[in-house]
């Protein structure tokens, strides 16, 4: 976490505006449709549970975007808090309001107070400003008495309760109105003739699970969809036991081909789960659901000859995202097959087709691994990042893979320092090849 110097005199403006921004952004999203909230994705809903009613946005059923919870239970009835949410937790910006009066402005990570902000106290005890970290404060600075005049506003029940209430009754009014194009995510980038074919397989029927596979693959199914152009016809999207080795092939040998114009289209290739490479033969396999380490080359698919057979589609281009290895580990470091040694092969742009460009989520010998905390594997959470524009102030500029690849190297291999582990991603393939535009 940096530290900034001039937080004191700009602290409070910044957050009072990002949090004006914060009021109802989302209203493009549309109403969670049916009962099981597990089913709850890029939409907005209500819950009224015995513990709590949060009123807000829904990803992959979790608390994800913006919203309003409150707290019934015993133990914290009457807090509430608005604000920013990631994988059901505060994440991001909000105000947490105590039942005794205290408040927090400020900043989340992962459910705890983290980063910058303001912790008042109903009692008249001088608040705490600075940084915190793990729910305590870490560096103290000087108050603003102005702006602290101005969350104080904030604080009114009534308002409170009347811009609750707004929030519930819009996100209520829109799920009645049951619009048929309701779950049309909305296109950030310009609609192209492109394809995506996007695997994930994270619960294996004979391997160790490779964990938050899923999630990252439904992830990057929106995000092909809203940023890379791909209409949603164009998804093939195959996870878990529907990624079975025989599914897999015919999706590339059929569907592929038929969705192809040639020298036209572009295809992106994605796929999260568990890699192996042989020794003898020095190849390079993909692990789909029903593959077994005994009989790889008749059960798992190989690299190279998969690639070939992308190659003769005619695509324009074609760019494929691996979050796996071939270290022979998973995400969490156990091993798939007992004694199984990683090869040491290095891919180089001579053993591409021509127009493949190749983004993998570790070097040789490495683990690409999950993290319990993104609720993704580390390479694809940074990977989605660059793509959505989360890296740019400016989330609609051109992209090319030269620049992707950079930012999803470094923060990738930033974070697995940070976290005692090393990956370095790897990219092959042509740096000035637009992929988001």
């Amino acid at each position: 976490m940096k530290f900034l110097k001039s937080f004191r005199n700009v602290f409070f403006g910044l957050t009072l505006l990002a949090w004006s921004g914060l009021q109802f952004a989302q209203t493009n999203l549309p109403a969670c449709k049916g009962n099981d909230v597990r089913q709850w994705h890029s939409c907005r809903g209500v819950i009224d549970d015995d513990e709590y009613s949060y009123a807000g946005d829904f990803m992959m059923g979790k608390f994800d975007g913006r919203g309003i919870l409150e707290f019934t239970a015993d133990k914290y009835q009457g807090d509430h808090y608005q604000g920013e949410f990631k994988n059901g937790l505060k994440h991001g910006f909000g105000m947490y309001f105590f039942s005794n009066g205290d408040k927090y402005v400020g900043e989340y990570q992962f459910g705890k107070r983290d980063g910058k902000g303001t912790y008042s106290f109903s009692n008249g005890k001088p608040a705490l400003t600075g940084i915190w970290s793990n729910n305590a404060i870490v560096t103290k600075t000087s108050n603003s008495q102005n702006a602290n005049n101005k969350v104080n506003d904030l604080q009114n029940p009534d308002f409170e309760k009347k811009k609750i209430e707004t929030l519930r009754s819009s996100i209520l009014r829109d799920r009645a109105a049951d619009k048929s194009d309701a779950q049309a995510p909305k296109v950030f980038g310009k609609v192209r003739d492109a394809v995506a074919i996007v695997i994930g397989v994270q619960n294996y029927k004979n391997l160790p699970h490779a964990s938050y596979a899923i999630n990252d693959a439904n992830q990057f199914k929106e995000h092909a969809v809203r940023y890379l152009g791909v209409k949603p016809d164009n998804v093939k999207f195959l996870a878990d036991s529907n990624a079975n080795r025989a599914d897999i092939l015919l999706a590339f040998k059929y569907w592929l081909p038929a969705h192809i114009n040639a020298g036209k289209t572009d295809v992106f290739i994605y796929y999260s789960g568990h890699g192996l490479s042989q020794e003898q033969v020095k190849q390079k396999y993909f692990l789909p659901f029903d593959a077994n380490t005994d009989l790889l080359e008749e059960t798992a698919i190989n690299q190279k000859s998969l690639f070939k057979q992308i190659s003769q589609a005619g695509a324009k281009s074609v760019v494929v995202f691996l979050d796996t290895c071939f270290s022979g580990t998973n995400r969490m470091g156990q091993t798939l097959v007992q004694n199984q040694r990683a090869v040491n092969m290095k891919l180089n742009a001579d053993a591409l087709p021509s127009g493949f460009s190749v983004l993998s989520a570790a070097s040789n010998l490495q683990v690409a691994y999950g993290d319990d905390n993104l609720q993704h594997g580390i390479f694809t959470y940074f990977l989605l990042k660059a793509i959505s524009g989360e890296q740019s102030a400016q989330p609609t500029r051109q992209l090319n893979m030269g620049q992707l690849a950079d930012y999803v190297t470094q923060k990738t291999r930033q974070f697995a320092l940070n976290n005692n582990k090393q990956q370095d991603p790897k990219f092959i393939g042509d740096q000035q090849l637009a992929v988001v535009y």
